[in-house]
């Protein structure tokens, strides 16, 4: 899993050794009508209300760029939640069982998380203590609107990939990815919550496609594997997302990848923050509109 936690450039990265996501909660609940709730912002990171065993509520980042939930290793002393054995995460964190974890009316009920140092890593006030996957509720949608400033989960499927608003991806994917044309190349890139970012292509192509300035390196992204330099430059020609044109000021380039593989790069909130996005994590498809 990752998730992007800091507009400065810091990104953090977290995985389960030998997995590709803790198992899936022992049930999951959603009120026949669905739930929704208010959309709070972390640095263009969508935020919502969680409480946990009927504790909190805590702020938890909404991120569809995270095959896994985690919590701050403080909700785990605080809550006294057992830790399960045997199971690590590349980063070093450990997993803890969650007997009900709450958005709204809808309910997790034994729930494994990743447990990490968040409030550490954020290293500002009032951070949030947790990192929501959007695959947390497979058989249901999950819906962030931004320009309504809400999350909404509620039972449905979105219809099959038609290139325009709905797309599909692999299981070998995992996360949820677009086609991006940029002057007529396509690239796949993540649609990625967690991330406060325009459009990001791999480092590569920054040699490799027309641009109208000239890539200036702009920050540096820190994981646990290292760090990583961020490029920016402005576009030359058009951006397509499907039916939608982007009109983006920048494209940033890096090798930050969030899953093991070669770089794939991906949308974040400057581009999402004009749309309703729709994930469908059962069938593996997401929807666009705007």
């Amino acid at each position: 899993m990752r998730a992007a936690l800091a507009a400065s450039g810091v990104i953090l990265l977290w995985a389960f050794g030998g997995q590709h996501a803790p198992p899936a909660a022992e049930k999951v609940e959603v009120p026949e009508g669905g739930v929704e709730v208010p959309m709070g912002d972390f640095g263009g990171r969508p935020v919502v209300a969680v409480t946990i065993a009927g504790k909190g509520p805590y702020r938890f980042l909404v991120d569809t760029g995270a095959s896994d939930t985690v919590i701050d290793e403080s909700i785990q002393q605080e809550l006294s939640l057992s830790a399960v054995a045997g199971v690590a995460m590349h980063s070093g964190g450990g997993l803890a069982k969650i007997d009900v974890l709450s958005v709204g009316g809808a309910s997790l009920k034994g729930v494994s998380v990743g447990v990490e140092p968040l409030s550490r890593m954020f290293r500002v006030q009032d951070a949030p203590r947790g990192v929501l996957s959007a695959a947390a509720f497979p058989g249901y949608l999950l819906i962030l609107d931004y320009p309504g400033k809400r999350m909404r989960i509620r039972k449905g499927e979105r219809p099959a990939a038609d290139a325009r608003r709905v797309f599909e991806y692999t299981a070998e994917q995992i996360l949820p990815n677009v086609p991006v044309r940029v002057n007529g190349t396509q690239f796949r890139v993540h649609i990625d919550s967690g991330s406060p970012g325009s459009l990001t292509l791999p480092s590569k192509f920054k040699d490799e496609i027309p641009l109208a300035s000239k890539p200036v390196e702009v920050g540096r992204a820190r994981t646990p594997g290292g760090e990583f330099p961020i490029w920016s430059a402005q576009p030359s020609g058009s951006i397509e997302l499907g039916e939608f044109k982007l009109e983006l000021a920048e494209i940033q380039f890096s090798d930050v990848n969030p899953i093991p593989g070669p770089p794939t790069g991906n949308i974040g909130y400057r581009v999402l923050k004009d749309f309703v996005v729709t994930m469908d994590s059962k069938n593996r498809r997401i929807r666009l509109d705007r």
